[in-house]
């Protein structure tokens, strides 16, 4: 609903030039009364940060000219919504009141929430002078409590500190000193922010004498230096863990940039279904080039006598996986008992395949994976496809496995024709483990099994 009332003239009309400039420069004597959506006005200023919706209530004298308005008046609202699509920023709730003295409206107060219960108050000047070529400029200062400020392109951030907003109409600075009590990064999912698309417009059918609108874009600058003593998640890439930082965000909008560095305070690697606790974690942003920082992780674990570790190095958007352990194993032999739980010499002909992809994905090859991506995606330790045994009549068919602990292991092989059977194993220790089997056919074996590497 929208409830107005402008009424305007020109009191005195320049002689000479061309009519839009002389309009332009008239003499102005306007009455504004307004109570309806923000956004019918807010987006006549084209501000691309930035989008205001909501009830708001105007009530103002205009005179000077249109070039360069003389306003007296006020402005309020108790549910306004200010959304950022750059940031994600989207603050609710807000309450505003301010005045109008010449071509500037001083906003006295305003406050606001943001989800999980953060807010964010304070006060600042929208100048309304050249309103012909730029948008309005800006001066807000900004008390954030707890407030979720970022929310995109796989990072988001939780905050309390004072911020600053200052824009000329074109160009602008977003900055600030703040403390990040929460926040998160996924790897391999966070890119960079990509400004708002420009369209090409011509504007036609205008007046011989007036001139085609401005449409120039600013940049909006970061200048935000931002200290987090814990509570940063981040995850991705097998990764969960939760970092302490120290970042400056630097760069634009369409190009942001990071500098400094995160600490690892405790978390986890999950590599074919093992998990490894991370040992070391570090991570270097440089501001000098987009964002993909240095990851220097290391991860450890001791499974069956064997302690295996996991060291996670280079860029974030191409990390370098490599492993080992102690004893020395080579790479395959690491990677064919944490994929298969045993020696690379008890892999069957498509284990061997699973294997083979595994390491070339390691190794940068692009070797595609897809029996390790679905048993990643429907939470199993284990899934491969076994081969067909005459002698219990089991055709093709796949073994679906979990991990029960440390020590026990259950499997069921299925071919999908009518032949299921249930597999345990229990380890008693690094070299020996009790096997039973119980299968649709009545067959049921328990066995031992003694293995030793040298």
């Amino acid at each position: 609903e929208r409830r107005g009332r402008l009424q305007a003239r020109i009191a005195q009309l320049p002689r000479g030039g061309a009519l839009g400039e002389r309009l332009r420069v008239g003499r102005l004597d306007a009455q504004l009364r307004y109570g309806g959506p923000a956004e019918a006005l807010w987006r006549l200023a084209a501000v691309d940060a930035l989008d205001l919706t909501g009830p708001v209530a105007i009530a103002a004298n205009v005179t000077g000219t249109i070039a360069s308005p003389q306003v007296r008046g006020s402005l309020s609202s108790d549910n306004l919504r200010v959304r950022s699509g750059l940031s994600g920023t989207d603050v609710e709730k807000v309450s505003v009141r301010g005045t109008f003295a010449g071509s500037r409206l001083t906003l006295a107060r305003f406050a606001g929430s943001t989800r999980g219960g953060g807010s964010v108050s304070g006060s600042g000047t929208v100048d309304l002078s050249d309103l012909g070529t730029r948008g309005p400029g800006l001066d807000l200062k900004i008390a954030a409590k707890n407030a979720r400020i970022l929310e995109t392109a796989g990072i988001g951030a939780t905050v309390t500190g004072p911020l600053r907003i200052v824009s000329d109409g074109l160009d602008g600075t977003i900055a600030g000193r703040v403390r990040v009590s929460r926040a998160r990064w996924m790897l391999g999912q966070a890119a960079a922010v990509e400004a708002l698309p420009q369209i090409r417009t011509r504007e036609i059918n205008l007046p011989y004498d007036v001139a085609p609108r401005r449409t120039a874009r600013g940049q909006w600058r970061y200048l935000i230096d931002a200290n987090a003593p814990s509570g940063v998640e981040v995850e991705g890439l097998g990764l969960d863990s939760e970092w302490s930082a120290n970042i400056r965000l630097r760069g634009t909008t369409a190009d942001p940039r990071i500098g400094g560095q995160a600490q690892l305070v405790r978390g986890d690697y999950t590599f074919a279904g093992s998990r490894f606790a991370l040992t070391r974690g570090r991570i270097v942003f440089d501001e000098n080039v987009p964002v993909d920082p240095r990851l220097d992780i290391l991860a450890e674990a001791e499974r069956d006598g064997t302690d295996f570790a996991v060291t996670v190095a280079g860029r974030a958007q191409l990390p370098e996986i490599t492993f080992s352990s102690t004893p020395a194993l080579p790479e395959e032999e690491i990677l064919a008992r944490l994929l298969f739980g045993g020696s690379i010499n008890e892999l069957s002909a498509t284990d061997a395949l699973q294997l083979g992809a595994a390491v070339a994905s390691l190794r940068g090859g692009g070797g595609l994976d897809p029996i390790n991506r679905l048993r990643t995606a429907i939470g199993l330790d284990r899934l491969r496809i076994v081969s067909g045994d005459p002698a219990t009549g089991r055709g093709t068919g796949v073994a679906l496995g979990e991990n029960l602990g440390r020590r026990a292991y259950v499997e069921i092989v299925t071919d999908g024709r009518g032949y299921t059977a249930t597999e345990v194993e229990y380890r008693v220790t690094s070299w020996l483990s009790l096997l039973g089997s119980i299968s649709t056919i009545g067959r049921e074996s328990v066995s031992v099994r003694v293995s030793r590497d040298y």
